[in-house]
């Protein structure tokens, strides 16, 4: 018998109209979900793309290649057996009273940052699911809210083969990332530019803010470039990171990075361990610049040295096992937390 006999089927739902939309860290991790059951024995994932997605010529667009394919669904017709997997606003799909009452059971990936009444998902959060979180801190936050359903842990992770090799001679000495806060990327950019031309020290320095790089390779390439990663992610009144990928990707391209508190990104970016922490403003971003800068090469080394053993923490081996261990759970989890929603 084939796999598509004997597997049972867990549905996707993807939406996006945002021209670069494909290349965001939420539609990789969205993608990796879908692969890593596509791997599995016991599930075959399938996508439904809903109407309203606009289809945009963009090599960094995760979801093209299921286009038209035998991953693909035409209509979104759940069975009975069937398992819905969510992010973001994939709710949309279903008619507020299957939201109240899913025809199936429902995982959901969640981030603290939904909690916030003005969040698009936040009133998602009152409806049944198991949900996916991706930091011990996220998963704190959202039990404290209160949330309908168990909350587990599986952090995010990045495949070794998708990265080059690493640069062992970088040319640019810093860089900062900051398409998540541009304007204040854009200051830093131009404060140090000014005092490495007063002080004569000649730096490398490069910005990326918007538009996005064409694909996530384009944007590794940039990482691997640099020896300093100054990394910008969502601020708190934002809502914060739910987990936070730039930051781990050029650890594991061993880069001396720096990384303000961000939610998302507290089990992996710890302060003069694995990085550079400081507060979330200009000034005391310019102050760890200048303490990397000036760093013994022992010290630089001693730090990229844990933060790549940490990184050990977040391979992608790690998260398909994981995955599929918690969605192999869903009906005896389901039965236990929604008693009244058993459908099998």
């Amino acid at each position: 018998m084939t796999k598509e006999n004997t597997s049972r089927r867990v549905l996707f739902h993807r939406y996006f109209t945002v021209y670069n939309g494909g290349t965001s860290g939420g539609q990789i991790k969205v993608r990796d979900s879908f692969e890593h059951l596509r791997a599995s024995k016991k599930f075959v994932p399938k996508v439904f793309f809903n109407p309203q997605t606009v289809w945009f010529d963009n090599p960094g667009n995760v979801w093209h290649r299921y286009k038209e394919s035998s991953d693909e669904i035409k209509e979104w017709t759940p069975a009975l057996n069937d398992i819905m997997f969510f992010a973001g606003v994939d709710w949309m799909i279903l008619s507020p009273a299957d939201r109240i009452k899913p025809p199936t059971p429902i995982v959901n990936i969640a981030h603290p940052r939904h909690i916030r009444p003005e969040d698009k998902r936040h009133a998602y959060l009152q409806h049944p699911a198991i949900r996916i979180t991706k930091s011990s801190l996220s998963k704190k936050l959202l039990d404290e809210y209160g949330v309908n359903g168990p909350v587990f842990v599986i952090p995010d992770a990045v495949d070794p083969a998708d990265f080059p090799a690493i640069n062992d001679m970088p040319n640019v000495d810093v860089l900062i990332v900051g398409l998540k806060n541009p304007p204040l990327a854009k200051r830093l950019y131009r404060k140090l530019r000014w005092k490495s031309f007063i002080k004569a020290r000649n730096l490398n320095i490069k910005l990326q803010v918007p538009p996005k790089l064409p694909t996530r390779n384009d944007f590794l390439d940039l990482v691997n470039s640099a020896s300093i990663v100054v990394c910008l992610p969502l601020e708190a009144n934002k809502g914060a990171e739910g987990f936070y990928l730039p930051a781990l990707e050029a650890m594991v391209l061993q880069k001396l990075v720096i990384c303000p508190f961000a939610v998302g990104n507290v089990d992996f970016c710890i302060h003069e361990k694995t990085c550079l922490m400081p507060e979330y403003n200009e000034e005391r971003i310019m102050e760890a610049i200048e303490q990397a800068l000036k760093m013994t090469a022992s010290d630089r080394k001693k730090i990229i040295s844990q933060a790549t053993e940490i990184t050990k923490n977040h391979m992608i081996d790690n998260e398909r096992k994981a995955l599929i261990e918690l969605v192999d759970q869903v009906d005896d989890l389901w039965q236990t937390h929604f008693p009244g929603l058993v459908h099998r």
